[in-house]
């Protein structure tokens, strides 16, 4: 799994799972492992589990989300000031509140974008609708009453 694949989303959840089942008291391998059997994507089941057996066979928090190749370096560099300060919980935690921040933050310039551009393409239609449909039966009657449309009007038409 690449860094690529994981979303936000899925980073902040990750995070806040772990985060939960250490304040539980639950040891960070035997979290993962629960988090690989309850998940019900397969890739990161087993992307969850190789991460437990690697701290199985004594690696840190941090160094197993580091090879696991699918998390930014703030995160493991976030853990690994967690684990040395005794506040690995908080450091997921605070990875959870940011993950969520930048998930949300990101969802709302996509809306904040679609509005616009939708009201764009509306206005689109109505002008081709107008110079289409609307101009040239102005310029009908102009025509009957012996004139023609002049100026930006009869350019467009």
């Amino acid at each position: 799994m690449k860094a690529s694949e994981l979303t936000n989303l899925q980073i902040s959840y990750l995070c806040l799972e772990l985060a939960l089942l250490l304040h539980t008291g639950i040891a960070e391998a035997d979290g993962l492992y629960l988090m690989a059997e309850e998940t019900d994507d397969a890739q990161i089941g087993a992307m969850l589990k190789n991460m437990a057996e690697q701290m199985d066979s004594g690696c840190y928090l941090s160094e197993v989300f580091q090879m696991a190749g699918c998390f930014p370096s703030y995160i493991t560099g976030l853990l690994k000031v967690g684990q040395t300060a005794g506040k690995t919980e908080d450091a997921l935690n605070a990875l959870y509140g940011y993950y969520s921040n930048k998930e949300r933050l990101q969802q709302q310039i996509i809306s904040s974008l679609t509005y616009p551009a939708i009201l764009l393409v509306l206005m689109l239609v109505v002008i081709v609708i107008l110079l289409s449909k609307v101009l040239p039966v102005f310029n009908e009657i102009y025509a009957s009453l012996g004139g023609q449309l002049s100026g930006i009007a009869g350019g467009l038409l």
